[in-house]
């Protein structure tokens, strides 16, 4: 055992301490005293000679230092330099102190040998076999679990920091050295109680024990010093830095033991040189008895290695288990040493009481880490888990499937190995960049040696998937050299949007910095001619990224700056080629016609895609422009895709599933067939292979509870004669242990329960994954692949998904699937009816992709209606003068609306400055509530301020920093907490004042959604803080649409004004905006469909009394507009009136003019028709009544119709409802759940209704979101077992119809 003295922590893996006591690897300190000394003399002596300075500095050079902060000269290793104005700055470690310095170059010394012999004062340690863990999230199975990780959380830094700190004692027993690190078990000593760090850190679940890799577990009989045989190569092996002297040495290259036995003991027993250090005599002779001793036992253990080899555990015989791996219930079980007991009985007398000794130290340890794992289990291991799982578990851990479809690739599995130059590698390890990702290992090979690539996988939109080795590519300068001497690029980098191309350019200009210069561009170039015809390129720009309507744009006018482009790459390939599919075959015309040139024959030329999901341009590219491309594919479910894989989906009842799997399969198959079939569980698979059986088709099985039958299905499998057809019937954790590739048909019997299963079953086809070279052929056609998905109502919520892939695999898609994602696209709208509205519905009129778009697309009339500044709602119509304070972006903007008679916000302003210009007003908040109202002093004002976010910290007295937003400007900002102050009640009852100001009929160029910063930036200098005049189109919630915003400028003198500029001309005139003139229509559209209705529709419906003049008409007219604004207050609350088109009764357009408008209508003369929504079982009909706090309700049956009323307040609810078939009236009934009443009618007959009414009503709805939550527990849901597959889109079609109609309406209309 140890006893050290920490110096520095990093992590539990890097931790550097001094080791002091009885020990042979003790340093006496009397000797780094003379060293010290004699470094201080020497050195401070010399410093007039210049040639003891160092020529150069590399990195790893070991040199000598003047540490300002310990007054003397050090030993140290630089580990980076930086170039400076007048010297170089280096980082160096010393190696004596565990310290990072920044040197001045002139303070480095050339290191004197004499000043080397001792061995570094500070050893490197890590925690012997105890790896980091990390929660990982995995959002498609909708689980948690804690899994290895390549890094330590700061979380368990931070507790190995406190343990190390409170510690009055560190001790440590040696188990491993590898490279400059020794391997420890760490005790530490805590009130008196003595605890193992590594223990500590897997009971608290920082941690798990990980199985030491060979020859690394210390066992008696092997060497205290692990030096391996390709530690003796060309490179000095950075365990001997332990012992510096030995870097000098040349006999080390020729050394060829095995363990480096003979060159340990020459390099441990060399003589110390008595030098200006000093006799070093007391150290010398303890590392040779250090020496002797290691060697005896490394002697020993050479003649006894092939009798006493430690016994293995293993898992079934399938998985290979080093002594200590973890069984079954996370015990982790050591070496069997009854054996190595009973061989002892062979051994010599003088050997048997260690070998006896040791057996007792492996069953103490091996006791106590049972225990320790039986109290804390492994967190790697939940209980319960079964053989099969854990087999499926580290099968699937070691071989991850690879689609390399086109030529073979040997991957690059480390930094070390990768194809990328030394000073990459060097600024990569800088960036704590773990190493190649599964990806990039096979991607990045093919790419440095010039090739032309296609990459397609699920983290395709990373950058680094290509950088790396292009810019090794691009360090070759040899192979550029028969281009045209001229300024050009000789890298494209194409990427589908602004955004995207800004990161990869930033990207790029951090990685390039350990390149030769090769000042990179980011190029953007909007609609104007003169702009692409006067771009410049900086001289020596060898990199270009854009996007194609810009490049396109420069090749129209300076197209022979694009003769020495030798690599294109196309980043995001299928987003370029669906949104820009013109502009990117114009551009590779271009490439190809330029790389064909006599001159460049010598010259390198490669096209790079990149991407995340595969599509048929992709299979043209290829075709038409590359040659013999690699392609690399790690997604499955896209290789089935490239790979020609015929999907085919039916839609079925879940109840019918079985007979539709029956009708799928080929009884009399041509060919030799093998048939996967998935199910979900053990009691599905033995169904499916019951009724498989059963219809003469040989079928086996293989689930969860069958592993011993694994080798047999096997062999069966592999048994097929031609013109038969076998069918395994599996679940989906029998992937991994089957590993099939070459089945021919896969049958999704059960749904997927994500896309990285779905992946799977399709990669058990990949032996007849097609190339491009095959498809097409007449016999490719016949043994295409098939994947077969049986898609019932269960699995609605998964439609849309299905229903993309299907489109982009080309497939045949039934009109049905059609429909029935309509009504689930529509189902998944309603739910998010309290979500805010799109951003890009909002300021374009469109969204993208509403698919999977988290916000509203539909106005919402409770969340829209226009929010009041003060007595007054926002207006609809109009015009208005404002203030933009805050510019979001170019077409977005916050501010204030000016009232000519009252500035609500300067009357606040003022108000709260002069309220806190009391000092005894200006009191800290004590606790910080989120979405709390506060007060802020910022500079000489004061603002209200909303907290949105608050920063977790657990050190509670540290101010921390919350985000806030400026109510009464819009922007947003992080301060401390201990800046917010107390607002009183008053100021925090008057409404925010800052109101969303959005410029309509204006849209970026090029289909981008997002706004170049160029156009933000100019906008925002234009218009903040200045007073504008704007005509309102919309107003919803807090928004305001205005078209236009003009700056006007009155002239005094000629009693005139004029207009200084328009708003959405300039963002025109700048070329980076095109006109959008379906945006206000778009909206307008919305609007009329929820039937919001503004007050300039309200003012046509109302008629005007007669005036006897136009300013008594004008007084009217307002007071209308504000007697509609009360009302639509009112209709908020408590429900809007029914219009009935079909009655003849008296409505609000019918009033007598003599009756006031604001003056509501008597009770018994109008009624209210409340919001229904119904769902239907096998034998009820539920319908809810959306209405709350009902009183003397009251519910009527009819065999054929059903009448509801109630009280609300004072308005009057009734509905009566004629329904589509008939019920029995004794078993209806009506009850209030959750503040709602629920009316329950039971059918007459069983079964399905097509529909609720016979005649169409806009209040009444089908309810989505009860068949949403309700899909996972019962079978029938929105399809009932009656409905057969044929009527399947005809029901679909109903309930979308019945949701449209409710949509078309609002929710509640007047009638009498």
């Amino acid at each position: 055992m140890l006893e050290v003295l920490v110096l520095r922590i990093e992590d539990p893996d890097c931790f550097w301490v001094v080791i002091k006591g009885c020990s042979p690897f003790l340093d006496h300190e009397a000797d780094y005293q003379k060293l010290n000394s004699a470094m201080n003399d020497f050195y401070n002596s010399m410093h007039q000679n210049i040639e003891i300075k160092p020529l150069i500095l590399e990195e790893g050079q070991v040199c000598a230092v003047y540490c300002q902060e310990l007054k003397s000269w050090c030993r140290a290793v630089i580990k980076s330099i930086i170039p400076s104005a007048d010297h170089y700055l280096a980082k160096c470690f010393l190696v004596d102190f565990a310290k990072y310095i920044p040197v001045k170059s002139k303070n480095i010394r050339v290191a004197v040998e004499s000043f080397m012999k001792l061995p570094y004062r500070a050893k490197k340690f890590r925690l012997y076999c105890t790896k980091p863990v990390t929660l990982h999230i995995d959002f498609c199975e909708d689980n948690a679990e804690i899994v290895p990780a390549k890094k330590w959380d700061s979380a368990a830094i931070q507790y190995f920091h406190n343990i190390l700190k409170a510690t009055t004692q560190v001790q440590a027993k040696l188990c491993a050295v590898e490279d400059d690190t020794f391997e420890v078990y760490l005790y530490v000593t805590i009130k008196n109680v003595k605890v193992c760090v590594n223990d500590d850190l897997v009971a608290k679940n920082f941690a798990c024990y990980a199985s030491p890799t060979k020859n690394e577990y210390l066992d008696s009989e092997k060497a205290r010093f692990n030096i391996k045989p390709d530690s003796f190569s060309s490179k000095p092996n950075p365990a001997l830095t332990l012992w510096p002297m030995l870097l000098q040495r040349k006999d080390f290259q020729g050394t060829k033991s095995s363990r480096g036995l003979d060159f340990l003991t020459q390099s441990l027993q060399h003589t110390w040189y008595k030098g200006v250090v000093g006799d070093l005599g007391p150290a010398a002779a303890v590392l040779d008895k250090a020496v002797k001793w290691n060697m005896d036992s490394l002697r020993d253990s050479s003649k006894k290695k092939s009798e006493h080899q430690p016994q293995c555990v293993s898992l079934k015989d399938c998985v290979e288990s080093s002594a200590y791996w973890p069984i079954k219930r996370g015990i982790t079980i050591y070496a069997d040493l009854d054996v190595l007991a009973e061989s002892a009985l062979s051994q010599k007398p003088s050997e048997k009481p260690l070998r006896l000794a040791e057996k007792k130290e492996y069953d103490e340890k091996n006791s106590c880490v049972k225990l320790l794992q039986f109290l804390n289990p492994d967190p790697l291991r939940v209980d319960g888990i079964s053989d099969l799982q854990q087999l499926q578990k580290l099968k699937s851990g070691t071989q991850q499937p690879v689609m390399v479809l086109r030529n073979k690739i040997e991957p690059c599995l480390t930094i070390d190995s990768s194809p990328l130059s030394e000073n990459l590698k060097k600024a990569l390890q800088r960036k704590k960049y773990p190493g190649p990702s599964y990806t990039e290992s096979y991607s990045w090979p093919p790419i440095a040696r010039g090739c032309d690539v296609v990459i397609i996988s699920h983290c395709g939109n990373d950058p680094l998937l290509y950088l790396p080795p292009l810019l090794t590519m691009l360090q070759m300068g040899g192979c550029y050299k028969s281009l045209p001497s001229r300024n050009g690029p000789l890298v494209i980098i194409v990427c589908p949007g602004w955004k995207k191309a800004q990161l990869t350019f930033e990207l790029l200009g951090d990685y390039s910095m350990s390149s030769r210069p090769l000042h990179p561009m980011f190029l953007t170039i909007g609609l104007h001619k003169d702009e692409a015809k006067n771009m410049k390129l900086p001289r020596g720009c060898d990199v270009i990224v854009t996007t194609p309507h810009s490049l396109l744009r420069l090749l129209a006018y300076q197209s022979l700056l694009f003769l020495r482009v030798c690599h294109l790459v196309l980043d995001e390939v299928e987003i370029l080629f669906s949104e820009a599919n013109e502009q990117m075959f114009a551009i590779l015309d271009n490439f190809k016609k330029n790389v064909k040139m006599e001159e460049r024959e010598c010259a390198p030329r490669q096209i790079i895609a990149v991407g995340v999901h595969w599509n048929k341009h992709i299979e043209h590219l290829m075709r038409e422009f590359m040659n013999d491309p690699y392609v690399v594919i790690t997604a499955p479910e896209e290789a089935a895709l490239y790979g020609n894989v015929q999907q085919v989906v039916h839609l079925c009842l879940e109840c019918e599933k079985t007979s539709t799997l029956l009708q799928v399969l080929d009884f009399i198959p041509s060919r030799a067939q093998k048939t996967l079939i998935f199910t979900c569980s053990v009691a599905e698979t033995e169904v499916v292979s019951k009724v498989i059986e059963s219809n003469s088709i040989f079928c086996l099985k293989m689930h969860k509870e069958m592993t011993s039958d694994l080798n047999n299905v096997l062999e069966q499998w592999k048994k097929l004669n031609s013109g038969s057809h076998i069918v395994l019937a599996l679940t989906d954790d029998c992937i991994p242990l089957l590993a099939i590739t070459d089945a021919t048909c896969v049958i999704h019997f059960s749904f997927p329960s994500s896309p990285k299963y779905f992946g799977g079953r399709l990669y058990c086809m990949s032996d007849h994954f097609g190339n491009l070279t095959e498809q097409g052929s007449a016999e490719q056609g016949d043994k295409k692949p098939k994947s077969v998905l049986l898609l019932t109502e269960k699995n609605a919520s998964q439609a849309v998904g299905v229903l993309r892939y299907l489109e982009r695999a080309d497939a045949k898609i039934p009109l049905e699937l059609f429909e029935f994602t309509a009504g689930v696209l529509e189902a998944k709208e309603d739910k998010k009816a309290r979500r805010p509205l799109c951003p890009y519905l909002k300021a374009f009129g469109f969204c993208k992709d509403k698919r999977i778009c988290p916000d509203r697309h539909q106005i919402n009339p409770e969340m829209d209606m226009p929010r009041k500044l003060s007595n007054q709602a926002l207006p609809v119509f109009g015009y208005i003068k404002m203030i933009p304070c805050y510019v979001s972006n170019a077409t977005n903007y916050f501010g204030r609306i000016i009232d000519k008679h009252v500035d609500l916000y300067a009357t606040l302003n003022a108000e709260i400055n002069e309220y806190f210009k009391d000092s005894s007003n200006k009191t800290t908040v004590k606790k910080v509530k989120k979405f709390g109202l506060y007060g802020l002093e910022e500079k000489t004002s004061f603002h209200r301020v909303q907290v949105l976010e608050m920063s977790q910290r657990e050190d509670s007295w540290v101010p921390g920093n919350v985000l806030v937003k400026f109510i009464d400007e819009g922007r947003t900002g992080l301060v401390a907490t201990d800046q917010l102050l107390n607002l009183p009640e008053s100021f925090s009852a008057i409404p925010p004042q800052a109101v969303e100001f959005i410029v309509c009929r204006v849209k970026p160029t090029d289909g981008e959604m997002e706004w170049n910063p160029k156009v933000t930036r100019y906008i925002h200098h234009k218009i903040v803080g200045k007073l504008h005049d704007a005509k309102v189109v919309l107003a919803l919630g807090n928004t305001v649409w205005i078209d236009s915003m003009v700056h006007v400028t009155k002239l005094s003198n000629l009693r005139t004004s004029v207009v200084d500029y328009n708003v959405r001309a300039e963002i025109l005139s700048m070329g980076m905006g095109v006109d959008n003139s379906e945006h206000v229509e778009e909206l307008k559209k919305l609007y009329k469909r929820a039937k919001m209705t503004t007050s300039e529709e309200s003012l046509n419906q109302i008629p005007t009394p007669l005036s006897t003049s136009p300013s008594e008409s004008a007084e009217n007219t307002t007071c209308l507009q504000g007697v509609q604004q009360e009302d639509s207050g009112v209709e908020k609350e408590t429900g809007s009136e029914t219009k009935s088109e079909n009655s003849t009764s008296e409505t609000l357009s019918e009033n007598p003019g003599d009756i006031p408008i604001s003056g509501a209508l008597q009770p018994q003369l109008k009624s209210f028709h409340p919001q229904v929504k119904w769902f239907q079982k096998d034998d009820v009909v539920i319908l809810k009544i959306k209405i709350r706090n009902a009183k003397d309700y009251k519910c009527e049956y009819f065999r054929n119709r059903v009448v509801f009323s109630a009280w609300v307040g004072d308005k009057f609810y009734l509905a009566d409802l004629e329904l589509q078939a008939n019920i029995i009236r004794e078993d209806c009934k009506c009850v209030i759940t959750n503040e709602e009443p629920v009316i329950t009618l039971a059918k007459e007959q069983r079964g399905s209704w097509c529909g609720l009414l016979r005649q169409k009503n806009p209040n009444v709805a089908f309810d989505f979101d009860h068949w949403e939550e309700c899909d996972e527990d019962r079978e029938e849901g929105l399809f009932p077992e009656v409905v057969s597959a044929r009527n399947l889109s005809c029901k679909v079609a109903e309930v979308t119809e019945d949701s449209d109609s409710s949509a078309d309406d609002s929710e509640d209309s007047d009638s009498e």
